[in-house]
């Protein structure tokens, strides 16, 4: 099926020059497919070594450039944050290299849709979302620069310096990642409010008697697109983007916690605007995993729409009514959309998770500080 380049495009370009996945566009052809360039594979296999490489070299010189202000507790969970950003960045990417297949036909059926149903839509987030990327990157690279290689690591070798670089360059890739999954789950909202105005044009006219076996067949045509649509989500969305959503969280609750615990260990000179200012760029990676679980609510609540829609229907004693109890029948129990490959529905509840697992690490790392403050006080006497 022939596709026209579409606002996705960009981002399939730009992963696939970061050895993301190898899906772009073909104007020759007119179609979405895998391209297979020695390029990405080179991109994406000179990554992983470079990653593998920081790995080994940090839990090799585990110890190398703690800092005192952090104390030790501080210094290994700091270093534990980092081995983690890389060591989840190397899955994030062989999972999404390896399931391309499966990535081509969610990208394959998200164009059709696009084509088909929003053909006369424009749409302002992909555009406006690439750009918020490209410059929330820019921004936690600098502060990165700045605070951890001109601040942290002036002490420290080249090698290591090198090494650490691996840190930004997680969310360089994971927010170029996360941004196609925005727009993908946008992109399937809008369809279902299509949809969702088809049906009601049908419920309309299901008055009019002269109209029953075409009403009938776009009732049919209407559900079964919603059906579709839902698959989609639950089968191929929930496993490719799943996996990647359930490393975010994962990392995020990693990432909150060293935020807070080290702005309260170390005392600097800043002021607080400043030290504001410097623990949001940190926490940009936070904020757009809890931005994709926003999106998916908003995905749930509106494919939920679709029951309360027909349940709303009055009976007409023709064949819709039929259809329209099978539905309701099939969907009286709401199933999870979208999942974390899962683990946990994708939905804002996860925030309340997010914030139960960073008290808790929280929590944990207070004690391991007065343990050590208690050794310490010990050890003078």
């Amino acid at each position: 099926m022939d596709f026209k380049p579409s606002e996705l495009c960009a981002y399939y370009r730009l992963c696939r020059y970061l050895g993301i996945f190898c899906i772009d566009y073909n104007p020759a052809k007119k179609r979405i497919r895998l391209r297979r360039s020695v390029l990405c594979y080179v991109i994406h296999f000179a990554l992983q070594a470079y990653l593998v490489g920081c790995m080994s070299v940090m839990v090799t010189y585990w110890r190398r450039c703690f800092k005192k202000e952090l104390t030790t507790t501080g210094n290994h969970f700091d270093r534990l944050v980092m081995v983690m950003a890389l060591g989840i960045l190397v899955v994030q990417n062989a999972w999404l290299i390896w399931l391309q297949a499966p990535h081509l036909r969610i990208v394959r059926q998200i164009e059709c849709y696009r084509r088909r149903h929003l053909a006369n839509v424009r749409l302002l987030l992909p555009k406006r979302l690439l750009w918020l990327i490209i410059a929330t990157n820019v921004l936690y690279m600098v502060n990165f620069i700045k605070t951890c290689v001109l601040e942290w690591l002036t002490d420290a070798s080249r090698l290591f310096v090198i090494t650490s670089l691996g840190f930004p360059l997680r969310y360089l890739v994971t927010s170029f990642t996360m941004g196609t999954y925005f727009c993908i789950v946008h992109i399937v909202r809008l369809v279902l409010i299509w949809n969702q105005s088809q049906i009601n044009a049908v419920i309309d006219e299901s008055a009019d008697l002269k109209k029953t076996g075409a009403n009938r067949m776009r009732l049919r045509a209407c559900l079964e697109v919603h059906d579709r649509l839902i698959m989609l989500c639950n089968d191929e969305i929930s496993l490719v983007y799943g996996f990647i959503a359930w490393l975010s969280w994962m990392f995020a609750s990693l990432d909150v916690t060293g935020v807070i615990y080290l702005t309260m260990v170390i005392q600097t000179n800043k002021s607080i605007v400043i030290k504001l200012i410097t623990n949001v760029v940190w926490l940009s990676p936070t904020f757009m995993t809890c931005a994709a679980s926003f999106m998916s609510n908003r995905l749930i609540i509106q494919a939920n729409k679709t029951a309360k829609i027909l349940a709303k229907v009055p009976r007409t004693g023709t064949g819709l009514d039929r259809m329209i109890e099978k539905f309701l029948l099939k969907n009286i129990r709401q199933q999870p959309i979208l999942t974390a490959y899962g683990f946990f529905t994708l939905d804002k509840s996860t925030l309340f998770k997010l914030f139960t697992a960073i008290f808790t690490y929280m929590v944990i790392l207070v004690q391991f500080k007065e343990m050590e403050n208690s050794t310490k006080s010990i050890n003078k006497f």
